[in-house]
């Protein structure tokens, strides 16, 4: 009589834990995403400035506009090309956080060339 109950019961931990890790991939594809875009416009604003503390500034904007604390961001430029890294934690469950200590993925990164419109060194 109780069986499918049981069966219920060994299988909901199961389910739960299927969820949450389905929703740590999505989140984890998210901040992917975000971090990508980040680093598109970042460049992009950034490729427009006509000198390389000018293109500093766009980047900083775009990132604190972005309004995350732990975003980390480098600006290189070489020859008439510009590139932007950006990288932050990604914001994920305390299951996947527990799981750091197995040596996963810590940061979340993403980069964006662009060519500079105006002659532009990186001193």
């Amino acid at each position: 009589r109780g069986q499918a109950t049981v069966e219920f019961a060994l299988l909901l931990p199961l389910f739960v834990l299927l969820m949450v890790a389905l929703l740590d991939v999505v989140a984890i594809a998210r901040d992917q995403l975000h971090v990508d875009m980040l680093a598109r416009d970042a460049a992009r604003r950034a490729s427009q400035a006509s000198n390389i503390d000018e293109a500093r500034e766009s980047v900083t904007m775009i990132i604190a506009h972005a309004g995350r604390s732990d975003t980390q961001w480098q600006l290189t430029v070489n020859g008439d090309m510009l590139t932007v890294h950006v990288s932050m934690e990604p914001r994920t469950s305390l299951m996947t956080t527990s799981l750091h200590w197995l040596g996963g993925v810590r940061r979340i990164e993403g980069w964006a060339g662009f060519v500079t419109e105006y002659d532009i060194t990186d001193k």
